[in-house]
């Protein structure tokens, strides 16, 4: 269900221009971000960071890289390179989103990529 909410959120917000539109889109996301869908996670940021709301928009993305966006992790990395996240909060986020890419790997998936069936 809340992965629909995102999609709703994907959809409104290209159309949404800056008034009621954003707004819903914006509120879609929020939901579907508290339900844990990382992706609607990095996607507030990036309202925030269009909205020139740049440290909201990093605590965003910190929270989605550490739940193992690769996105997000590029701009947190970003955000370190032009002094809105510390060198500590920094090397948290690339601590934990690595924690998480390991929970990820498992021997059948590995084997299931080196078998071409996600080409």
């Amino acid at each position: 269900m809340f992965y629909r909410i995102l999609q709703l959120g994907q959809f409104i917000l290209p159309w949404a221009g800056r008034g009621n539109g954003q707004k819903k889109a914006e509120h879609y996301y929020e939901l579907a971000a508290m339900n844990g869908y990382v992706s609607a996670r990095h996607n507030l940021g990036c309202v925030e960071w269009e909205k020139g709301n740049r440290h909201r928009a990093m605590k965003h993305f910190v929270m989605a890289a550490r739940a193992g966006d690769e996105g997000s992790l590029d701009k947190v990395k970003h955000g370190f390179k032009v002094g809105l996240v510390t060198k500590e909060e920094y090397a948290s986020t690339l601590r934990a989103y690595h924690e998480r890419q390991k929970e990820m790997k498992s021997d059948a998936r590995d084997k299931a990529v080196a078998s071409g069936l996600f080409e």
